[in-house]
């Protein structure tokens, strides 16, 4: 086993509070709630969706600003 190094409570506290918005944004992804993901980001946050990797072009893009998440369906 290998030992563990002390950290501080505010380490502590940082690393849960990212553990906890990678669980939020995974709960958002696998149930397709795009605002909720969106909901988890600053307002200056520029949302690009890419369908084709083959494809350098954004297929849609949007902020949270808009209030309107990218669709996949167009």
């Amino acid at each position: 086993m290998t030992p563990h190094s002390a950290i501080s409570p505010t380490e502590a506290a940082d690393r849960l509070a990212i553990r906890e918005l990678v669980d939020a944004y995974a709960h958002c992804a696998d149930r397709r709630d795009a605002k909720g993901q969106m909901a988890l980001f600053t307002p200056d946050t520029r949302f690009v969706v890419y369908m084709n990797a083959k494809d350098p072009t954004p297929r849609k893009s949007c902020s949270p600003a808009t209030r309107s998440p990218p669709s996949s369906q167009t």
